[in-house]
């Protein structure tokens, strides 16, 4: 019986690979990959899940859906990953697992099997004890501890969810130098668990790093992405950046048009004199990095000119972070960079925002066609203005596992807001207006997606839409003391909303319309206890969680993973942007001094106590205005029916 064969191993084995390049090229590497996985796996129940990052690429695509045990997840156009590599690789694995895995293995796309019997190899490894088997990378150890790579690392489901271990962020919290995956090992090192190890089993190499033959059994090209080849140990600098790229394209044109001769090389064996000629000089342009053809090659790459220009627009970013007057030039240039059209005529007027009006199936990006699920938003934040929403909806955002909405919108191109109910206002909604705003959610396997508009919380009528389109979605709500937020948010409509469609009035018409207009329907917003009451109406406490701006700006961390275990994700992410300030201004109104503070609170006294009975989790301390009014004073609420729910209120728990 061949080895492949022997079922004593029998388990399901997800093979998960990322594809991506940029260029019909590129498509050679996973062609490659997977004509080597079905030539030399005769292991009887494997199964690929790609996740294919090359997008405009029809025919790739078609080829790939052709493929026998694959399943094809596609990336989608207005989502920007986390990270490339490691994302998609979590998203994956969420699917093979639901799918009934037992072993998992990650292969790159540009490394693949040499011989039968690679994979009842790692497996057997597993069968003995061994937590990890696989490519173990220890040609870096100067810069970065030796571990098993991805190019073709293989583990069990039980070690990866005994020990809590994802794919797309590394959650050991090292101090030191890390790679993608290197946290797997670093956990099995720290439990004493066996790893199996494929060392680097060249006779013959090219470069330290590139060209890898492991244990005899993979092949690996590169110890780097294929767009961008930087080492740990690498000198800073896109020069050297430039010279890894070249080496890589060079070798890869012989691999690809003389594979065998290439391998065989690697390994030792003999191969035709003019092939280990060409071999040898490559090795010694390797080794070139001072003569002045060096320099002069390096001076009229395209690579260089590219890493110039992205050094000089990081320094720009650098700079306008530090002096916020540049960022304000920096930020109107683009804005009058997006206003000229070619052939625009002069007297022509701008098509209004799309905000201004529901959102049309045009307006949705179509979903990515493969592995995607549109559904109703998994979470909706409904408020309040004001209150720090953009810059906790980027925390979401930023997380691995939260995608956007497909609404892309004039001027609004990654906005947080839909405000699609807004424009229904107290008529009755048809099934296509709500199927369209379903539709507007889509997310891969493991992931959520929603909105944040701010406006849903107090606009009237809106939250029985919203329970009738989405009756089982999550709502987060944000609140700010309401005297700060009230006036925070009528000096944003003045110093914006005014401007910009108002800005021909007369200074008396201007008046009128601050006063008359905005004034209220800024004060509107404040009334938390209102929209708070018609939400329990319609919602369980359970689906609601409730947050205090002033809370989140003193603990970012804790409220943040507060948030997203709320929401079911992962809380141990931390993302960078906790401390950077979003949507600040300056103000144009006087704010309100000790005694026109006491004036405002006495207004909005019973409203507060209001929304202090329904949600206990506010805490008043942080809001000094209201200290010491009465939270025991318990609203009235009723049920509502609706012919299109029913009597649909939950029971208040």
């Amino acid at each position: 019986m061949n080895a492949e064969t022997d079922t004593t191993h029998v388990g399901r084995v997800a093979i998960l690979i990322v594809n991506g390049g940029q260029t019909p090229r590129d498509d050679f590497w996973i062609r490659l990959c997977l004509d080597r996985i079905a030539r030399y796996t005769d292991y009887p129940d494997y199964h690929i899940y790609l996740w294919n990052n090359r997008l405009g690429a029809p025919e790739l695509e078609a080829w790939l859906l052709a493929q026998p045990r694959l399943t094809l997840l596609s990336a989608a156009a207005y989502e920007q990953l986390h990270h490339p590599h490691r994302t998609p690789l979590q998203r994956l694995y969420h699917l093979a697992r639901e799918e009934g895995a037992k072993y998992v293995v990650t292969l790159d796309s540009d490394a693949h099997p040499l011989c039968s019997g690679w994979l009842t190899t790692l497996l057997a490894a597993l069968e003995a004890g061994a937590a990890l088997a696989g490519v173990w990378r220890d040609e870096n150890v100067s810069a970065t501890r030796p571990y098993v790579h991805p190019s073709c690392l293989c583990t069990t489901l039980d070690f990866i969810e005994r020990y809590q271990l994802r794919f797309d962020f590394d959650n050991t919290h090292s101090q030191e130098r890390t790679d993608t995956l290197s946290h797997f090992t670093l956990v099995a090192e720290a439990q004493g668990l066996p790893i199996h190890r494929l060392t680097r089993s060249n006779q013959r190499a090219f470069h330290y790093l590139m060209g890898g033959i492991y244990g005899d059994l993979i092949y690996h090209h590169v110890a780097a992405s294929r767009e961008r080849v930087v080492f740990h140990n690498s000198p800073k600098g896109f020069m050297q950046s430039d010279q890894h790229r070249q080496l890589r394209d060079e070798t890869a044109e012989l691999l690809f048009s003389q594979y065998d001769a290439y391998i065989e090389w690697l390994q030792g064996r003999a191969v035709e004199s003019a092939f280990e000629q060409e071999m040898w000089q490559l090795m010694e342009r390797a080794k070139d990095t001072r003569s002045l053809a060096w320099w002069l090659r390096r001076a009229r790459s395209g690579y260089v000119r590219a890493g110039l220009w992205q050094r000089i627009k990081e320094r720009l970013g650098v700079v306008s972070k530090r002096h916020p007057l540049i960022t304000k030039v920096v930020q109107r240039v683009r804005k009058l960079t997006r206003s000229v059209h070619p052939g625009r005529k002069v007297d022509e007027i701008f098509p209004c925002r799309t905000l201004a009006h529901a959102f049309c199936p045009q307006n949705l990006y179509p979903a990515a066609a493969h592995g995607w699920k549109v559904k109703p938003p998994d979470f909706v934040g409904i408020g309040a203005p004001k209150c720090g929403t953009t810059w906790w909806y980027s925390l979401l955002i930023e997380h691995p596992q939260v995608v956007r909405h497909r609404v892309h919108l004039i001027n609004f191109p990654l906005n947080k807001e839909t405000q699609y109910f807004l424009h229904f206002q107290y008529r009755c909604m048809s099934a296509e207006a709500l199927d369209l705003y379903r539709s507007a959610f889509a997310a891969p396997p493991g992931t959520i997606c929603g909105e944040f508009s701010v406006q849903y919380l107090l606009y009237p009528t809106l939250l029985e839409q919203l329970a009738i389109a989405t009756p089982e979605t999550k709502i987060l709500v944000v609140l700010r003391n309401p005297i700060d937020r009230f006036i925070s948010h009528w000096n944003y409509l003045m110093t914006k909303r005014g401007k910009m469609l108002f800005g021909t009035l007369s200074q008396q018409q201007r008046y009128s319309y601050n006063t008359f207009s905005l004034y209220t329907e800024a004060m509107l917003h404040s009334f938390y206890g209102i929209g708070l009451s018609r939400l329990y109406e319609y919602f369980d406490h359970e689906q609601v969680l409730v947050l205090q701006f002033e809370r989140m700006v003193q603990s970012p961390e804790t409220e943040l993973a507060r948030t997203y275990r709320f929401l079911g994700v992962d809380d141990r992410f931390h993302p960078k942007t906790y401390h950077q300030p979003v949507n600040q201004g300056s103000y144009l109104i006087p704010k309100p001094d000790a005694d026109e503070r006491t004036r405002l609170a006495a207004y909005l006294k019973a409203d507060v106590e209001r929304a202090a009975a329904l949600c206990p989790e506010i805490d008043l301390s942080l809001w000094p205005d209201f200290v010491g009014i009465d939270r025991t004073r318990q609203p009235e609420t009723e049920r509502h029916t609706h012919p299109q729910l029913g009597d649909y209120r939950p029971a208040q728990r």
